[in-house]
């Protein structure tokens, strides 16, 4: 485990494969179908139903949309940046890039 430079934030961990995911469904707008969650999730190597269900539904939750997919929706996109940043995840607006000096 690599040294972190964030302290721990509150709420359920995802682990570093979790918070990979949280990443990918936040940039898609933090709502995507469960059929593509469970896609990436697999990916990395788990599955997106019991990531789901361990996070807690106040975190992330499964949802019936309109149209009747059933989708993954983010609720707490902060417990998502938070963790993503402990993981050394976030990926900067670009906005929040910096000039390197030579």
């Amino acid at each position: 485990m690599r040294e972190r430079n964030h302290p721990m934030p509150e709420g359920p961990d995802p682990e570093e494969r979790g918070a990979t995911f949280l990443g990918w469904l936040k940039k898609r707008g933090g709502m995507r179908k469960v059929q593509d969650c469970q896609r990436k999730c697999r990916e990395n190597g788990f599955e997106a139903k019991d990531f789901v269900d361990s996070m807690g539904q106040d975190y992330i939750r499964l949802y019936r949309a309109g149209g009747g997919d059933k989708v993954i929706k983010l609720e707490k996109p902060v417990w998502a940046d938070q963790w993503m940043t402990y993981y050394d995840l976030e990926v900067p607006h670009h906005r929040h890039w910096t000039k390197l000096k030579k």
